[in-house]
């Protein structure tokens, strides 16, 4: 049980001390009241409702110096922002996040067009303003539209990213099959050589041979002396 009690104790102890650090960082800055934030940040959402932009970055541009074009691009979309939405209207909500280097103040206004507009204006460890952003309110609804409509572009280029590379891969054969042909129209048939007709020589011996044997069957059979007194003999191979 003891031990218990001093584990509980310990975490609230780390709890108390954490709060206690957070609480000193936002005291440290006196520059850093909740209510002088918030009342210099209306200062500032009413100031930009009637500030002449379009002078302002007509001048910019008349000047000799170089211009800070993120500056004038600011400018330019608050151009549009205030024609898109009119004039101020009320406030609808205040949020704050400090730190002991800096502060950020986010109010939220309505405006003559009915639609909302979001101010953030930081401010610099002495309570400067360091930089600040004007951007359309978005429900939950058109947050969650956006992000689907996204997701459908994305898969609908990667679909057509995959379709384009099936297509290249199937013309791969079309391509071999272009290139053998173009090889077999290269290669030339060699011409044929014909063969020089093999005169066979007569073989006089046999020819002799076969007369003699003739000569002498018709002699053995006729068993006669030849008028010009020539013996035929066989002739006897060796």
């Amino acid at each position: 049980m003891k031990k218990k009690l001093c584990l509980i104790f310990c975490i609230v102890s780390c709890i108390l001390m954490m709060a206690g650090c957070s609480l000193s960082l936002t005291k440290t800055n006196k520059n850093f009241n909740k209510k002088t934030l918030e009342t210099n940040a209306d200062s500032f959402v009413t100031s930009w409702f009637s500030y002449d932009f379009e002078s302002a970055v007509k001048s910019m541009k008349e000047q000799s110096t170089e211009v800070d074009e993120d500056t004038v691009n600011q400018y330019k979309e608050s151009i549009q922002l205030k024609k898109k939405y009119g004039k101020q209207g009320t406030k609808v909500d205040t949020d704050f996040t400090i730190s002991s280097d800096s502060a950020t103040v986010v109010e939220t206004y309505t405006t003559s067009s009915g639609k909302k507009l979001i101010f953030s204006v930081t401010y610099d460890e002495k309570g400067q303003t360091s930089s600040w952003k004007v951007e359309e309110y978005k429900s939950l609804g058109d947050k969650m539209a956006k992000a689907g409509l996204n997701t459908v572009l994305s898969m609908a280029i990667v679909f057509a990213v995959l379709i384009f590379i099936a297509i290249i891969i199937a013309q791969f054969k079309h391509i071999g099959n272009f290139q053998n042909g173009a090889k077999k129209e290269e290669v030339k048939a060699e011409p044929v050589v014909e063969a020089a007709p093999v005169v066979e020589e007569e073989n006089l011996v046999d020819d002799l041979e076969l007369v003699a044997v003739i000569t002498a069957a018709i002699a053995a059979a006729s068993e006669t002396e030849s008028a010009d007194g020539l013996v035929i003999r066989s002739i006897i191979r060796r």
